[in-house]
């Protein structure tokens, strides 16, 4: 890379710190570190929502899926994603700022605590939401592998280290004020560069409509919606978007850190516009290649992962082609800077408290837990590739499957129980835990008009729904009634009634 493109991300880079610094001035207590001292408004709440979700997979991964399915791979990934945005604003938007206001709510295991009496349901979500985070950000380690590692022409370790430390260094700063202001940054980065990308590559290959009836006229069946999936399968991974998308944990958390009500009425138009801008860039480098083997001035990709890299080594300009490079990288960073915060959280918050105990200290020790989760991350990413593999598994489907039941239903629904919680955030795990490896290793092969991670979700709110009526609380009923009763009026809660035993710091 030239060393314009190395000033670019190195600027990128020092930008990043100074927010942290600032953040890490702002940063005095657990509410500032775990949810932004519930202090965001509408437009960064929106746009650091869509950031944390479009995700290095989002732009790399949808871009080699329409490489290699044609148009309906943005259908079923993308194109009906901003629905979600829509979906969560209007079912939990309104009442997790509530319960968030009422009940001293900072995270996702915390809406279980006040919601079911069952110490096990809080557990498991606790245990979940670092299992999860942990996966997520192993992911995001290995893509600032690359990414720094071509930038700096160095080693993909050399990179992931690189990335690490810089992601790391300002979210331990600043934890989630930190993360949420990064966030602002790095997606209006991210919609910069896929209007600019969106121009280039469709002019790469004389304009968009040209790109159109070149690919018709090389295969038509890249611009069908059944093109090389069933449509039955690309239903199921819109299902499997729509809803994973609106169970995500750093998107759910940011509804706790609003300031006031009132931010809730534009945000979801706001972060669903600006998503759907992202996925110009997907759309246009994944057909415009299409295109150019159309045409013989591309090669037909063995590894379709390479689809971004090679149109940006190739046909780009390489001051064009570092600021892709950096909005790359803000798409994974805006990602794991939230759950580095997420897992702090589960660690020093959640999983503590659900074992009836406290830390004092609390702040010190989430900026411990953060630098615990990177690492984990780190090591896992670098040294047991394993371990990566199936941490991957543990990703969106079963993040989906775990939390969209006992979180959506749950604060709607009186007869959820916490059994049925603590059981379906167990199958939502294992169960896409087991069906990646199963069906990787060729052990069980799925019908082809069978998305798994749709099917696990679908499963996994049958399950919820069907344990919830057989096995009848009458606990979590009250309980239903205490998350949303004014604090005066609250029942006494069984599972505080003794004080915790405080951990010495």
């Amino acid at each position: 890379m030239s060393v314009v493109v190395l000033g670019i991300v190195i600027f990128y880079f020092l930008l990043m710190f100074a927010i942290g610094y600032w953040a890490n001035t702002r940063t005095k207590s657990a509410k500032e570190f775990l949810v932004a001292g519930q202090t965001l408004g509408f437009f960064v709440m929106a746009i650091a929502t869509f950031s944390s979700i479009q995700s290095g997979f989002g732009m790399i991964g949808h871009t080699a899926n329409t490489y290699a399915w044609g148009i309906q791979a943005i259908v079923a990934a993308a194109l009906l994603v901003p629905l979600s945005f829509a979906l969560s604003w209007f079912l939990l938007g309104a009442r997790l700022y509530r319960i968030a206001r009422q009940h001293d709510v900072y995270s996702i295991p915390d809406v279980i605590r006040v919601r079911y009496p069952n110490r096990s349901a809080h557990v498991a979500m606790s245990v979940a939401m670092f299992v999860g985070s942990v996966a997520y950000m192993t992911a995001q380690v290995t893509a600032m592998g690359v990414i720094v590692g071509i930038i700096f022409d160095t080693s993909v370790t050399v990179g992931a280290v690189i990335g690490s430390v810089v992601v790391a260094a300002y979210t331990i700063a600043g934890g989630m004020l930190a993360a949420v202001w990064t966030d602002l940054v790095q997606g209006l980065l991210m919609i910069a560069m896929s209007i600019a990308t969106f121009f280039v590559a469709t002019s790469s290959v004389g304009g968009w409509s040209s790109m159109l009836r070149k690919i018709e006229q090389y295969d038509a069946g890249w611009l069908h919606l059944d093109a090389t999936q069933p449509v039955t399968w690309v239903l199921g991974f819109v299902f499997l978007a729509v809803l994973g998308t609106a169970a995500q944990p750093q998107l759910v958390t940011k509804f706790l850190m609003l300031r006031s009500a009132s931010e809730l009425r534009w945000g979801a138009l706001v972060a669903s516009v600006a998503y759907a801008v992202t996925t110009l860039f997907a759309l246009s480098i994944g057909l415009a290649m299409r295109a150019l083997t159309a045409e013989g001035r591309a090669p037909e990709l063995s590894n379709i992962d390479n689809t971004t890299t090679w149109f940006l080594d190739n046909m780009t300009a390489p001051v064009f082609a570092g600021f892709v490079m950096a909005g790359l990288l803000a798409a994974i960073m805006s990602s794991a800077s939230s759950f580095i915060t997420i897992g702090a959280s589960s660690l020093t918050r959640d999983l503590v408290s659900s074992l009836g105990r406290t830390l004092h200290r609390d702040l010190l020790w989430g900026r411990l837990a953060s630098a615990f989760v990177v690492l984990c991350s780190l090591l896992f990413a670098l040294y047991l590739t394993q371990v990566v593999f199936l941490l991957g598994a543990i990703g969106w489907a079963a993040f989906a499957a775990a939390m969209f039941a006992p979180i959506v239903l749950g604060i709607y629904w009186k007869r959820a129980t916490g059994l049925a919680t603590t059981v379906t955030i167990a199958f939502g795990i294992v169960a896409n835990l087991a069906l990646t490896v199963l069906t990787s290793e060729e052990v069980i092969t799925l019908p082809t008009y069978l998305q798994a991670g749709g099917l696990v979700i679908a499963l996994g709110l049958l399950l919820f729904v069907a344990l919830s009526v057989a096995f009848p609380s009458d606990g979590s009923r009250r309980y239903f009634d205490r998350v949303y009763a004014a604090p005066e009026e609250e029942p006494r809660d069984p599972l505080r009634a003794t004080t915790p035993a405080p951990l010495d710091s």
